[in-house]
C-alpha cells in the first residue's frame, strides 16, 4: 500500500513538472506572437503623439502663424477625443476584436500624421490633430484588453513594461530624427519632414499587425489543439467568462462599483504628468541650452535611462506582486524632480537641470503602466475589464488637457506654474493610491477569514484573491 502511495505521488508531481514545462512553452509562443505587434504599435503611437514637441522647436508656430497660446490649444484639441473615444474604443475592441481595432486605429493616426505636413495655418493642423486623438484613443486601453486575452494577471504587468520601452525608444528615436532632419535644406521644413517620416513608419506597423498579430489563442492557427486548451484553463483563473459577447449588464455594475471610479482618479492624477513629459521634455530641456536643435538631441538621454527604470520597476512589481506600493514610492522621485526643476535657479547650473529631466521621464510613466494592470486584475469580467480600462484611460487623458493649458506662454521659458501642478498631482495621487489598496487588503483579509465566503463574480474560484 506504502508502495501504490509513493508511485501515486510520484505520478502527479511528473504530471506537474510535465504541465509547468508546457505552460512556460505557451508563455514563450504567445510573448514571439503577441508582443512584437504591440511593441511596433505603441513604437509608432508616441512617435506620432509627441512629435508636435519636437516640430515646436523647429519653428513650427512661426511656420504656422500661430500666436498666444494656440500651441497650447492644439494639444487640448487633442486631448478632448483621446479621452472622449477611450470608452467606445474599447466597447468596438469587446466586440470585434482588439488587435482589428488598434489597427484601424494605427492607419488613420499614421495618415493623419503625414497630412500634417500639409498645413499651413492653425485650421489645418487643428483638423489633423482632432482626427488623430480620437484614433489614438484606442490604442493604449485595447492593449491592455488585447493582453488579457492571452496571459495571467500575474503575468501582464512586466508584458506593458516592456512593450512601454518602446514609448521611451520611440522618444529617443524622434529625437534623433528631428536633430538630422531639422537641418536638412529643401523645399519642406524640418518638421514636415519629420510628420512624413514618421507618418510612414506608423502605416507601415499598421499593416504589419493586422496581418500577422493573432486575433486570439482559441481563433490562432499557431497554437495546437493541447495549447488552447491549457490557454482556457489559464485564464478561466482570473474569470469565468471568455466570449466576445458584451454585456450591458456588467458595464453597468462595473460603472456603479466605486473603484472603478477611484482607479479613474488615480489615473488622472498620474495622468498630468505624463502628458507634460510627453509633450513638453524638448521645451524644458530648450530652457537649458541655447541651441533648439542639440535640444531635440538631448532628449535621448532621459528616454533610453527611462526604459531601464521603466523595466525594473514593473519586473518588481511582477515578482513581488505589489502594485500600489510600486507605484506610490516610485512616483516619489519624480515629484521631487517636477518641483525642483520648477523651483530652482538653472541658468547657471544647467547640468542640474538636465539631471532632473532625467528623473522626471525615468519616474513618471511608472503608475501609467502600473495602474492599469492593477486594475484589470480586480475586474473578474471580461465587459467590466474593457469599460473600467476605456474609463481609466479616459481620466489620464483628460489629465492632458490640465497640462496642455498650465504651460501658458506667459509662464516661459521656466513653466513654474504647470511645472508645480505635476507634483502636487504626483504628490495626490501617492496617497490615494495608498488608501485605495488598503481597501482591497481588507476586502482580502474578510476573504481569507471566510467573512466573505467569495470575490463577486468568482465563485467557482474561493482561493481568488485581490491584487494589491
Amino acid at each position: 500500500m506504502a508502495d501504490s502511495d509513493r508511485d501515486d505521488k510520484h505520478d502527479v508531481e511528473i504530471s506537474q513538472a510535465s504541465e509547468t514545462v508546457v505552460r512556460k512553452r505557451l508563455l514563450r509562443k504567445t510573448d514571439f506572437l503577441v508582443l512584437p505587434g504591440l511593441c511596433i504599435a505603441y513604437f509608432t503611437n508616441t512617435l506620432d503623439r509627441a512629435n508636435l514637441g519636437n516640430a515646436k522647436t523647429d519653428g513650427l508656430e512661426t511656420d504656422l502663424g500661430l500666436v498666444g497660446n494656440q500651441y497650447s490649444l492644439l494639444l487640448v484639441l487633442f486631448y478632448v477625443p483621446y479621452a472622449l473615444f477611450n470608452v467606445p474604443w474599447t466597447i468596438a475592441a469587446k466586440r470585434f476584436n482588439p488587435n482589428v481595432i488598434i489597427s484601424l486605429a494605427i492607419g488613420v493616426w499614421g495618415i493623419c500624421t503625414m497630412a500634417s505636413t500639409a498645413a499651413t495655418n492653425f485650421g489645418g493642423i487643428m483638423a489633423t490633430r482632432i482626427v488623430m486623438g480620437a484614433a489614438e484613443a484606442a490604442y493604449k486601453p485595447c492593449e491592455v484588453y488585447y493582453l488579457t486575452l492571452f496571459y495571467t494577471r500575474r503575468e501582464i504587468g512586466v508584458r506593458v513594461s516592456i512593450i512601454g520601452q518602446m514609448g521611451f525608444i520611440a522618444g529617443a528615436v524622434s529625437g534623433l530624427i528631428s536633430w538630422s532632419v531639422f537641418r536638412w535644406t529643401g523645399g519642406l521644413h524640418g518638421w514636415q519632414y519629420l510628420f512624413l517620416i514618421e507618418g510612414s513608419i506608423t502605416v507601415a506597423g499598421a499593416v504589419i499587425l493586422f496581418f500577422f498579430a493573432p486575433r486570439g489563442v482559441q481563433a490562432s492557427k499557431w497554437y495546437s489543439r493541447g495549447e488552447k486548451d491549457l490557454a482556457k484553463k489559464r485564464l478561466a483563473e482570473d474569470t469565468e467568462e471568455q466570449d466576445n459577447r458584451f454585456r450591458w449588464n456588467d458595464a453597468k455594475a462595473q460603472l456603479l462599483h466605486w473603484p472603478t471610479w477611484a482607479y479613474a482618479f488615480l489615473a488622472l492624477m498620474y495622468g498630468v504628468g505624463v502628458a507634460s513629459s510627453s509633450n513638453f521634455l524638448p521645451t524644458l530641456i530648450k530652457r537649458l541650452t541655447k541651441d533648439t536643435v542639440k535640444a531635440n538631441l538631448y532628449t535621448i538621454g532621459p528616454n533610453l535611462v527611462a526604459s531601464v527604470i521603466q523595466i525594473s520597476a514593473t519586473w518588481t512589481s511582477d515578482r513581488l506582486q505589489q502594485r500600489a506600493l510600486v507605484a506610490s514610492s516610485t512616483i516619489v522621485v519624480s515629484l521631487l524632480g517636477w518641483i525642483l526643476l520648477g523651483t530652482l535657479d538653472l541658468e547657471s547650473h544647467p547640468s542640474v537641470g538636465y539631471f532632473l529631466t532625467f528623473l522626471i521621464t525615468g519616474f513618471t510613466f511608472i503608475p501609467s503602466n502600473i495602474i492599469p494592470v492593477w486594475l484589470a486584475s480586480n475586474v473578474p469580467t471580461t465587459t467590466g475589464r474593457a469599460v473600467a480600462l476605456g474609463l481609466n484611460y479616459m481620466a489620464m487623458n483628460i489629465a492632458g488637457i490640465f497640462s496642455s493649458v498650465s504651460f501658458r506662454a506667459q509662464d516661459a521659458p521656466v513653466y513654474v506654474p504647470a511645472l508645480v501642478t505635476c507634483g502636487v498631482t504626483q504628490g495626490v495621487f501617492m496617497l490615494a493610491c495608498l488608501v485605495l489598496r488598503q481597501y482591497y487588503v481588507h476586502l482580502n483579509k474578510k476573504l481569507d477569514s471566510g467573512e466573505t465566503p467569495c470575490a463577486p463574480g468568482m465563485e467557482g474560484r474561493p482561493d481568488y484573491r485581490y491584487a494589491i
